[in-house]
């Protein structure tokens, strides 16, 4: 489940996504790609709320993370589960994705526990 909020900060919309995330039920791409349809250049994906993920998960991150730097802007992910770090960390994504403990510290560029990397995605 997805829902989209926006923030006083213009240029920023937030996904916060509830639930466990699979390729079983893989709506997370289409649903990323719905809310950064609009103008805004910035996204905060918001997984406090979900209990397990997979790599369809990563992927979805993984082109939002490229539409939206497209855009000049940055993506960046809050979560405290551990599992869903480790997944991030396996997929070596960790410099890309770093762990905001909270929207508001993902606004601000402030990670939980990482030092703030180039956030740059390689590949074609």
């Amino acid at each position: 489940m997805t829902s989209e909020a926006r923030l006083g900060d213009p240029g920023v919309v937030v996904a916060q996504i509830s639930g466990e995330l699979d390729a079983a039920d893989d709506k997370l791409h289409a649903q990323l790609a719905g809310v950064l349809a609009g103008s805004e250049s910035n996204l905060v994906v918001d997984l406090t709320n979900v209990t397990f993920i997979d790599s369809s998960v990563i992927r979805a991150l993984v082109v939002a993370h490229r539409t939206v730097t497209d855009r000049g802007g940055w993506v960046r992910v809050v979560y405290t589960h551990h599992l869903i770090g480790r997944v991030i960390d396996i997929c070596g994504l960790d410099d890309v994705f770093p762990q905001y403990a909270s929207v508001e510290s993902a606004v601000r560029g402030t990670t939980a526990t990482h030092a703030h990397g180039s956030n740059e995605l390689g590949g074609s």
